[in-house]
């Protein structure tokens, strides 16, 4: 079913009554392909995890529970799905093993190689500019981190016709690649498969060190 203008804009920064409503949809629609995501970068226990987009934070909640002896953090820009996943991780807030900042992924609000591990899911489609993004996501990986992108690629011609062109930037599988190895990053590869919805796809990279 296409998306109306109004519902796409919340998708991309969730607000007021209607953005609590959408937290809870999308905690339900996003889970798997987000469980499939942390399950790519292969968590352990010591690493320092940073979500790009964190917003209902399950996806965090679940990276808690293997991360017992590291950190986590996430930037979000939506106020509405920033109270939702501090409410929702406030026993890790609390125990200082985790950290929800306000912010857009083009400023991260983090120190250089700060991070072992990166993902971002369902947050492309939103960078006007991806490749400054991604080069923060380099900034604040440390060298030898992994990074896991998670998206719906233009390939999925049905995703593409259900969402405003001019809210959802929809790339192809191979122009996120490109987008990847440009600013820095080796070992780059993709897998994808059928979910419902239609196809996600899974890219993996590494920073070179």
């Amino acid at each position: 079913m296409k998306r109306s203008t109004l519902l796409a804009r919340q998708g991309r920064m969730p607000t007021g009554l209607l953005g609590q409503v959408v937290a809870r949809i999308m905690a339900r629609e996003t889970l798997a392909a987000n469980l499939i995501a942390l399950d790519a970068l292969d968590l352990a226990a010591d690493d320092r995890v940073l979500e790009v987009g964190f917003g209902h934070g399950r996806t965090l909640a679940a990276a808690a529970k293997i991360v017992t002896r590291g950190y986590l953090a996430g930037v979000d820009p939506s106020d509405v799905m920033l109270g939702v996943a501090r409410k929702r991780n406030a026993a890790a807030i609390r125990a200082g093993r985790m950290e929800l900042k306000p912010g857009m992924s083009a400023h991260l609000p983090f120190a250089d190689a700060d991070f072992t591990k990166a993902l971002a899911v369902h947050t492309i489609y939103f960078w006007q500019r991806p490749e400054r993004d991604l080069a923060e996501i380099h900034r604040v990986l440390a060298p030898g981190g992994r990074l896991v992108l998670g998206f719906r690629p233009s390939e999925d011609e049905a995703f593409v016709r259900n969402f405003p062109p001019e809210i959802y930037h929809i790339r192809p599988l191979a122009e996120v690649e490109r987008l990847i190895s440009a600013v820095g990053f080796c070992d780059v590869s993709t897998t994808s498969r059928a979910m419902a919805g239609g196809q996600m796809a899974w890219t993996q990279a590494r920073k070179p060190g």
